[in-house]
Protein backbone atom coordinates (compact mmCIF):
# COMPACT_ATOMS: atom_id res chain seq x y z
CA UNK A 1 0.00 0.00 0.00
CA UNK A 2 2.84 2.41 0.76
CA UNK A 3 4.33 1.62 -2.67
CA UNK A 4 1.06 2.68 -4.35
CA UNK A 5 1.01 5.86 -2.27
CA UNK A 6 4.58 6.59 -3.31
CA UNK A 7 3.71 5.95 -6.97
CA UNK A 8 0.69 8.28 -6.76
CA UNK A 9 2.91 11.07 -5.41
CA UNK A 10 4.93 11.10 -8.65
CA UNK A 11 3.82 13.92 -10.93
CA UNK A 12 4.27 11.88 -14.12
CA UNK A 13 1.93 9.13 -12.88
CA UNK A 14 -0.70 11.65 -11.78
CA UNK A 15 -0.37 13.49 -15.11
CA UNK A 16 -0.94 10.21 -16.93
CA UNK A 17 -4.09 9.44 -14.95
CA UNK A 18 -5.53 12.95 -15.28
CA UNK A 19 -4.88 13.19 -19.01
CA UNK A 20 -6.46 9.78 -19.65
CA UNK A 21 -9.50 10.82 -17.60
CA UNK A 22 -9.88 14.17 -19.37
CA UNK A 23 -9.41 12.61 -22.82
CA UNK A 24 -12.00 9.94 -22.00
CA UNK A 25 -14.52 12.58 -20.89
CA UNK A 26 -13.91 14.59 -24.08
CA UNK A 27 -14.26 11.49 -26.23
CA UNK A 28 -17.53 10.48 -24.55
CA UNK A 29 -18.96 13.95 -25.27
CA UNK A 30 -18.32 13.97 -29.01
CA UNK A 31 -21.23 13.48 -31.35
CA UNK A 32 -21.85 13.12 -35.08
CA UNK A 33 -22.26 16.82 -35.84
CA UNK A 34 -19.48 18.46 -37.88
CA UNK A 35 -18.66 20.78 -34.97
CA UNK A 36 -18.18 17.73 -32.76
CA UNK A 37 -15.42 16.13 -34.76
CA UNK A 38 -13.12 18.97 -35.70
CA UNK A 39 -11.87 20.39 -32.41
CA UNK A 40 -13.06 17.98 -29.70
CA UNK A 41 -11.71 14.89 -31.42
CA UNK A 42 -8.42 16.60 -32.25
CA UNK A 43 -8.07 17.69 -28.63
CA UNK A 44 -9.06 14.23 -27.46
CA UNK A 45 -6.54 12.40 -29.64
CA UNK A 46 -3.83 14.90 -28.72
CA UNK A 47 -4.50 14.28 -25.03
CA UNK A 48 -4.48 10.52 -25.58
CA UNK A 49 -1.10 10.80 -27.36
CA UNK A 50 0.39 12.95 -24.59
CA UNK A 51 -0.99 10.63 -21.92
CA UNK A 52 0.47 7.62 -23.77
CA UNK A 53 3.87 9.32 -23.67
CA UNK A 54 3.51 9.93 -19.93
CA UNK A 55 2.30 6.33 -19.47
CA UNK A 56 5.48 4.97 -21.06
CA UNK A 57 7.57 7.36 -18.97
CA UNK A 58 5.72 6.39 -15.78
CA UNK A 59 6.01 2.66 -16.44
CA UNK A 60 9.74 3.01 -17.07
CA UNK A 61 10.13 4.97 -13.82
CA UNK A 62 8.19 2.30 -11.91
CA UNK A 63 10.19 -0.56 -13.47
CA UNK A 64 13.54 1.08 -12.72
CA UNK A 65 12.48 2.20 -9.24
CA UNK A 66 13.11 5.87 -9.98
CA UNK A 67 9.78 7.13 -8.66
CA UNK A 68 10.17 10.66 -7.31
CA UNK A 69 7.46 11.70 -4.82
CA UNK A 70 7.46 15.31 -6.00
CA UNK A 71 3.83 16.10 -5.21
CA UNK A 72 4.44 16.92 -1.57
CA UNK A 73 2.43 19.94 -0.45
CA UNK A 74 4.24 22.64 1.49
CA UNK A 75 2.44 25.06 3.78
CA UNK A 76 3.26 28.06 1.57
CA UNK A 77 1.54 26.33 -1.39
CA UNK A 78 -1.87 26.14 0.31
CA UNK A 79 -3.07 29.64 -0.75
CA UNK A 80 -2.27 28.81 -4.37
CA UNK A 81 -4.12 25.51 -4.09
CA UNK A 82 -7.14 27.32 -2.65
CA UNK A 83 -7.03 29.78 -5.57
CA UNK A 84 -6.97 26.88 -8.05
CA UNK A 85 -9.96 25.28 -6.32
CA UNK A 86 -11.92 28.54 -6.37
CA UNK A 87 -11.08 29.19 -10.01
CA UNK A 88 -12.14 25.64 -10.92
CA UNK A 89 -15.44 26.39 -9.18
CA UNK A 90 -15.70 29.62 -11.22
CA UNK A 91 -15.18 27.63 -14.42
CA UNK A 92 -17.92 25.18 -13.41
CA UNK A 93 -20.32 28.09 -12.76
CA UNK A 94 -19.23 29.57 -16.13
CA UNK A 95 -20.33 26.36 -17.85
CA UNK A 96 -23.72 26.50 -16.14
CA UNK A 97 -24.19 30.16 -17.09
CA UNK A 98 -22.98 29.38 -20.62
CA UNK A 99 -25.66 26.74 -20.98
CA UNK A 100 -28.39 28.94 -19.54
CA UNK A 101 -27.58 32.44 -20.80
CA UNK A 102 -25.12 32.07 -23.68
CA UNK A 103 -21.47 32.84 -24.27
CA UNK A 104 -21.38 36.60 -23.79
CA UNK A 105 -23.18 36.77 -20.44
CA UNK A 106 -21.11 33.85 -19.17
CA UNK A 107 -17.87 35.45 -20.38
CA UNK A 108 -18.77 38.75 -18.74
CA UNK A 109 -19.51 36.98 -15.46
CA UNK A 110 -16.33 34.86 -15.55
CA UNK A 111 -14.11 37.80 -16.44
CA UNK A 112 -15.67 40.03 -13.78
CA UNK A 113 -15.46 37.44 -11.02
CA UNK A 114 -11.90 36.50 -12.00
CA UNK A 115 -10.65 40.07 -11.98
CA UNK A 116 -12.45 40.87 -8.74
CA UNK A 117 -11.27 37.68 -7.01
CA UNK A 118 -7.62 37.94 -7.98
CA UNK A 119 -7.37 41.69 -7.36
CA UNK A 120 -5.49 42.28 -4.10
CA UNK A 121 -7.68 45.30 -3.28
CA UNK A 122 -11.17 44.10 -2.43
CA UNK A 123 -13.47 47.08 -2.04
CA UNK A 124 -16.52 48.43 -3.85
CA UNK A 125 -14.47 50.71 -6.10
CA UNK A 126 -12.27 47.91 -7.44
CA UNK A 127 -15.26 45.60 -7.88
CA UNK A 128 -17.07 48.23 -9.93
CA UNK A 129 -13.88 48.96 -11.89
CA UNK A 130 -13.45 45.25 -12.62
CA UNK A 131 -17.05 45.12 -13.88
CA UNK A 132 -16.45 48.09 -16.18
CA UNK A 133 -13.24 46.55 -17.55
CA UNK A 134 -15.03 43.23 -18.09
CA UNK A 135 -17.97 44.90 -19.81
CA UNK A 136 -15.77 46.93 -22.15
CA UNK A 137 -13.62 43.89 -22.94
CA UNK A 138 -16.64 41.74 -23.74
CA UNK A 139 -18.23 44.48 -25.86
CA UNK A 140 -15.06 44.92 -27.90
CA UNK A 141 -14.70 41.14 -28.30
CA UNK A 142 -18.38 40.90 -29.29
CA UNK A 143 -17.98 43.48 -32.05
CA UNK A 144 -14.71 42.04 -33.33
CA UNK A 145 -15.71 38.39 -33.32
CA UNK A 146 -19.35 38.65 -34.40
CA UNK A 147 -19.28 41.58 -36.85
CA UNK A 148 -15.77 41.40 -38.28
CA UNK A 149 -14.85 37.67 -38.13
CA UNK A 150 -18.43 36.28 -38.07
CA UNK A 151 -17.67 33.68 -35.41
CA UNK A 152 -20.75 31.81 -34.14
CA UNK A 153 -21.01 31.58 -30.35
CA UNK A 154 -23.24 29.45 -28.10
CA UNK A 155 -26.56 31.13 -27.51
CA UNK A 156 -28.86 31.06 -24.51
CA UNK A 157 -30.81 27.84 -24.06
CA UNK A 158 -33.36 29.60 -21.88
CA UNK A 159 -33.93 32.85 -23.79
CA UNK A 160 -32.94 32.13 -27.36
Amino acid sequence: MTQITKILKDSDVVTTLLLFAIASIIYSGTGTDAKDWVFPLMACFSLFAISAFFLVKSISKIMTGKIVPDLEIDVEQIPSIINVIFFSFFIFIFLLILFAFGFWIASLALLWVSIAYFNPDNNIKTIVKSFVVSLISCLIAYVVFTHIFYVPFPESRLFG
